[in-house]
């Protein structure tokens, strides 16, 4: 229960997931197709007549509430390749307690994991002033936003901090959401007007969504305290006495793992579609000369209608509902625990739906670019999260990002700052010819108990992509 709830629970790492951010590539003027994620109008600048995107894969998670401190690294953790030592019997991974440290400062705790994979795609100059897009991508988001301290450091205790026990909490608020999705997009970028060296550019993506996976548990108010078994006191019950809450979720990938086979299934249970758009300002009178970009851009708008169940709860009764680890022994993912959680609340309820809405992590996205003719430059990005923070939908975590550069047409150099969910991250990322290599979040690849590293997530992307022939404006 303790590995489920505290990191499998907040942290979400029974889901796959994916970042939109990869700092390194996207921020380059050679990142082709992976800068109209940030902003489509970014496609009517590409320096390329064409740019091919082969594959490009991200793993991403951050959270403000624990610290990692076991003896193997995140990324050893996550990719499941640990020693012998800290794996069980069965050859799953034994994961402490004592391997996470709180952040008691008592504010709102959130955690995401993301993860993402940008498939083929390809990007094409059709003149001096428009382009063309077309792009791929799979994607899975998990996340919890707002969790109380208390909540959360019970739950880490596995009920079993005597400390914890009969003080009533009140009022409890957290989201839980995740979605795992495919995207097929057209972009079309054009110039709206030019002279003096300045110009403006507009870009439309639209999106086709084909959902796989999803889950939330929307909890606007809960009241619970912790309190003895009577019939063993080595055991205690989470008492839940009040709850307003929504939960649903879906159970297509439950018994399946993501194969080609699933991502072209007609049974997959989520439709939907989305878009986004943006404007960027070019200042630059030559190819000898600095360029400075200015933009501003709406991203995923948009969700997935799901196939699925959902409940509403605004009275359990008269009599507390009781949770015991033993509820969760049994879990392996995020389905089954909402699952554990539905049959606790009501055995055998009808669904109040058997569909719901899933919205896109929508985010306000702000960006300065400088870079001088001989390549050094810096890009300054700001992603702002519009969705309500009770949505029904993932979030685009606010983001503040300064990346100095040195990006040529054959290698590029990036040295990613990020303040994210409270907290700086630093990260490197590499580019020579085709091949791209990075990370937003470099401590948070290495960090263990023997290098004293102490990192709140981590982050790593690579792939191949490249442009082919250069427009004449180069």
């Amino acid at each position: 229960m303790k590995y489920w709830l505290t990191l499998g629970g907040f942290l979400l790492f029974s889901t796959i997931s994916l970042s939109q951010n990869l700092l390194g590539i996207s921020t380059s003027r050679y990142g082709g197709t992976n800068r109209l994620y940030i902003n489509p109008a970014l496609a009517a600048d590409s320096p390329s007549r064409f740019f091919l995107n082969a594959a490009v894969g991200n793993i991403h998670a951050d959270n403000n509430y624990v610290r990692y401190q076991a003896p193997f690294s995140l990324l050893r953790f996550v990719t499941g390749n640990v020693p012998g030592q800290y794996k069980n019997p069965d050859g799953s991974i034994h994961f402490d307690v004592d391997y996470t440290r709180e952040n008691l400062d008592g504010k709102p705790k959130n955690g995401t994991l993301t993860g993402e994979i940008r498939g083929p795609a390809i990007l094409i100059r059709t003149s001096d002033y428009s382009a063309f897009a077309i792009t791929t991508r799979f994607r899975g988001i998990g996340q919890v936003l707002g969790a109380s301290q208390s909540l959360l450091s019970a739950l880490r205790a596995g009920l079993g901090d005597k400390a914890l026990y009969s003080i009533p909490t009140d009022n409890n608020q957290f989201n839980l959401n995740t979605n795992t999705y495919s995207e097929l997009a057209f972009t079309y970028a054009g110039t709206l007007s030019e002279g003096d060296g300045q110009k403006l550019l507009l870009g439309v993506t639209a999106k086709v969504l084909i959902g796989y996976n999803a889950q939330h548990f929307i909890n606007r108010g809960a009241n619970y305290q912790i309190v003895a078994d009577p019939n063993n006191l080595n055991n205690a019950f989470l008492e839940l006495n009040q709850l307003d809450a929504t939960l649903g979720y879906t159970t297509f990938l439950k018994n399946r793992s993501i194969t080609p086979r699933t991502l072209f299934s007609t049974d997959s249970p989520g439709r939907g579609f989305g878009f986004d758009v943006g404007m960027t300002y070019i200042n630059q009178y030559d190819t000898d000369s600095p360029a400075l970009q200015l933009g501003v851009a709406l991203t995923d708008v948009g969700g997935l209608t799901y196939k699925g169940q959902q409940y509403n709860y605004a009275d359990i009764g008269q009599n507390p509902v009781r949770f015991t680890s033993s509820d969760f022994t049994r879990i392996t993912g995020s389905i089954d625990a909402l699952q554990s959680v539905q049959d606790k609340l009501n055995i055998g309820r009808t669904p109040d739906k058997t569909s719901f809405r899933a919205g896109l992590p929508t985010s306000l996205n702000l960006t300065f670019d400088y870079q001088t003719p001989a390549g050094f430059g810096v890009n300054v990005t700001y992603f702002q999260d519009v969705r309500p923070k009770q949505a029904l939908a993932v979030h685009q975590p606010t983001m503040f990002a300064v990346t100095p550069r040195y990006d040529t047409r054959w290698v590029s150099l990036a040295l990613p700052i990020a303040y994210l969910n409270h907290g700086l991250t630093a990260g490197a990322s590499v580019r020579v010819g085709p091949a791209w290599l990075g990370t937003d979040n470099f401590l948070g690849l290495v960090g263990n108990t023997s290098n004293g590293i102490r990192p709140r997530g981590l982050d790593i992307y690579a792939g191949v992509a490249f442009g082919i022939g250069r427009m004449n404006e180069e």
